[in-house]
């Protein structure tokens, strides 16, 4: 035989194992993986391996159908979706006004609040301890007539009524903060845990109250009463703790004098402000009252306070964060 046909015999005889090779190959794909993996799914009515181009495209489907959410599914998220809008809402009007932190200001009205502060030449704060009371919403009417806010100081209460009051002082735009729960200075000042705890309670029970987190104060009796060293408190030691937890606390560089013991007619005590605050130099005058139930008089001496004050170009402020603070120097015994 030639060199040519050997060379031929070759060609033919590679090509036929070739055929051979492959119709093995598409067997085994049809009876499976020897490894037990389930063969490729054929394509639709063809009878053969889909192209890389359809495996791509089959692919694609199956990731679309697996993102894309059912009917009801769709449905689903929309009704969960409505219920956390609804949620936030209610949240929303339940705290009144909330800032950008999320949590709800104090007072309601805080932007105007200062802006009231910054654009007054001569500032007086009406501050009212010791409330709520009988009282509290008598001195709210007097206040929206005269359309002034002020700061009140409170204690704990527990009666639905006096609750109420409290609520209606923030949802009216006033700024709360915090006395103290009972005002039992034997109690408050027996050592700098208890007062700490009077402190924290009255704060939690004004947030239970009305959704916010006060952190304004005032020491019952002042910065420089005297109960502290005696009952065994040290005042600095408070006062240290209130600085490094972000509490402002605030005394008074007026005072209409109806805590004294004495009994002043509405007049008295309306001059005791007056003249205290048209006699003294200075732009910020933070009053002394008290919201108390045998305090009549306070109540009947506020138009009067109020109507003389702005006419001698005074404006009602309320305490925010921007408040200046006025501190009684420390008792030293």
């Amino acid at each position: 035989m030639s060199y040519k046909n050997k060379r031929g015999s070759a060609i033919r005889a590679i090509a036929g194992a070739a055929i051979a090779l492959a119709a093995l190959i598409a067997v085994i794909a049809v009876i499976g993986d020897p490894a037990g993996r389930s063969p490729r799914t054929a394509n639709s009515g063809a009878g053969t391996q889909p192209t890389t181009q359809s495996v791509a495209t089959e692919a694609t489907k199956e990731t679309e159908s697996t993102q894309k959410p059912t009917e009801s599914e769709t449905t689903t998220t929309a009704e969960t979706t409505t219920t956390v809008e609804t949620t936030t809402s209610e949240t929303t009007t339940a705290e009144t006004t909330v800032a950008g932190d999320g949590k709800a200001m104090n007072p309601k009205n805080y932007e105007e609040a200062i802006d009231t502060e910054r654009e007054a030449s001569k500032r007086v704060y009406l501050t009212f301890d010791d409330g709520p009371s009988v009282h509290t919403n008598e001195i709210l009417d007097i206040l929206k007539k005269y359309g002034i806010k002020a700061t009140f100081f409170n204690i704990g209460v527990t009666n639905e009524e006096l609750k109420a009051a409290e609520k209606r002082a923030y949802d009216e735009g006033h700024t709360l903060a915090i006395h103290t729960i009972t005002h039992d200075y034997e109690q408050l000042y027996s050592s700098f845990d208890a007062w700490k705890a009077d402190v924290l309670g009255e704060q939690e029970n004004i947030k239970s109250n009305t959704g916010i987190t006060t952190k304004y104060y005032r020491f019952p009796g002042g910065t420089s009463n005297s109960k502290g060293a005696k009952y065994g408190t040290d005042i600095s030691q408070c006062v240290n703790w209130l600085d490094e937890n972000g509490y402002l606390f605030f005394d008074w560089n007026v005072d209409s004098r109806d805590a004294d013991g004495k009994t002043y007619t509405a007049d008295q005590l309306a001059n005791n402000v007056i003249e205290s605050v048209t006699g003294s130099e200075g732009e910020d005058f933070i009053v002394l009252m008290h919201d108390a139930k045998p305090k009549t008089t306070t109540v009947q001496a506020l138009p009067k306070v109020i109507e003389t004050l702005k006419s001698e170009g005074y404006t009602f402020c309320q305490i925010t964060d921007n408040t200046k603070q006025i501190h009684h120097h420390l008792y030293e015994g």
